[in-house]
């Protein structure tokens, strides 16, 4: 009797632990056929290293001044190339600095404005018009997301004439931009007809004009930066600017220019003198400029790179002092968040979709970020190994993955 009553003991813990077995089998198999997965198509990333800071630029200028220092009148547009004896402003007797910052607006908003006149119309497509304002309202949105000042106020600006453009398309003639235009022209010629007497200003030479002097033409000139040495440098940037209150503009000689970028100890492995660069300038809407590195100028801070550049692009302003972006390496590949990293048989890969099967792709690092990978594209597959390609959809939250799972 006890051994029989044993046997039934045994009997019931033999069937629980098979209904254990089975109930833990089938969570599993529901837990894999289950459960949805997300998947995103494998793409390229460019990492880019790239040295920053505040540059300064070098030109041969000569500061044109008049006898007079009222309102302006400007006849060239700034950055314009002029001949010699070609008129260049008139200036007024009376007005001051006030009086000219608000010239000065006027005709920014007139520039603008005169884009959208009838004839500058003329042969404009509204669905291009409508195309160009999607684009930069986009690029000014993507903009103000990150931060990102650099060209901002031009991208606003485009963004105003694409609109009034539209407008104008739709309106005709009488639109309100037009109208707004010839008030605009009766505010400025209502300032300049109450600035007094004038004199007419012309080129002396050939040579591109610029409206805004700063007092540092005769400081930062060309043969300066060609014999600069770290302490004549550093001597240069502490000096005040001369005073400029009866100039009316300025005139460069010539397209060359050289700018004069501060750098860290290092951050010189990355240059190479006689290389050329492409410098990015910030707060000129991001221009790319190629730049020749002529001399590099060890300095207690670093090191100073001087580079030159006959490059004029068109509305750059060259402004002393500003931020210059320049890349100096990149390196390309398939971007994999860390997240989706599984290692099978001791090697990193992903798992992929391809229809309803689920594969593994090996992958070979190229670059590690905080919390991603660059993996090297185009890897060829071999009898061992199969890796992951551009445009594989890779698996970003399944579990219970395997090489050959099929999915419902």
């Amino acid at each position: 009797m006890k051994q029989k009553s044993t046997s039934l003991i045994q009997r019931i813990a033999l069937g629980l632990v098979f209904a254990l077995i089975f109930l833990y089998t089938v969570y599993h198999v529901v837990g894999i056929f289950d459960q949805e997965m997300s998947t995103y198509a494998a793409g390229v990333t460019t990492e880019t290293t790239a040295v920053s800071g505040g540059g300064y630029l070098f030109r041969d200028e000569t500061v044109l001044t008049s006898s007079y220092a009222g309102a302006v009148d400007y006849r060239v547009k700034d950055g314009a190339k002029v001949a010699k004896g070609q008129a260049l402003a008139t200036v007024y007797e009376q007005g001051n600095a006030a009086t000219r910052e608000q010239i000065r607006r006027l005709d920014e908003q007139i520039a603008l404005l005169e884009q959208s006149t009838a004839e500058a119309l003329n042969g404009l497509d509204m669905g291009e018009v409508k195309s160009s304002v999607g684009s930069t309202y986009h690029t000014l949105v993507k903009k103000l997301a990150e931060g990102d000042t650099g060209g901002l106020s031009y991208q606003a600006d485009q963004l105003l004439v694409g609109m009034n453009q539209m407008q104008g398309l739709v309106e005709g003639e009488g639109s309100v931009a037009q109208e707004t235009l010839l008030q605009l022209k009766e505010q400025r010629a209502a300032l300049l007809a109450g600035s007094g007497a004038s004199l007419d200003c012309q080129a002396s030479q050939n040579g591109y004009f610029y409206a805004e002097a700063d007092g540092y033409e005769t400081l930062y000139t060309m043969e300066k930066a060609e014999r600069l040495t770290a302490d004549s440098f550093y001597e240069l940037i502490s000096t005040p600017a001369s005073s400029v209150e009866t100039a009316y503009g300025k005139l460069a000689y010539d397209s060359e220019w050289m700018l004069v970028l501060p750098i860290q100890a290092e951050e010189q492995q990355h240059f190479t003198e006689g290389e050329v660069y492409v410098g990015l300038f910030e707060e000129n809407n991001h221009t790319e400029i190629p730049l020749t590195l002529e001399r590099m100028i060890e300095s207690d801070e670093g090191a100073l790179l001087v580079f030159r550049s006959d490059r004029l692009p068109k509305n750059f302003f060259f402004s002393r002092c500003q931020t210059v972006r320049i890349e100096v390496d990149s390196i390309s590949g398939i971007y994999v968040p860390k997240a989706v990293i599984h290692r099978v048989d001791g090697y990193r890969g992903v798992y992929i979709l391809r229809g309803s099967v689920v594969h593994f792709r090996y992958i070979e690092i190229l670059y590690e970020g905080s919390d991603y990978y660059l993996v090297k594209d185009g890897m060829e597959d071999n009898e061992e190994f199969s890796y992951l390609q551009v445009n594989d959809l890779i698996i970003l939250d399944g579990k219970n993955l395997f090489d050959g799972r099929v999915l419902d």
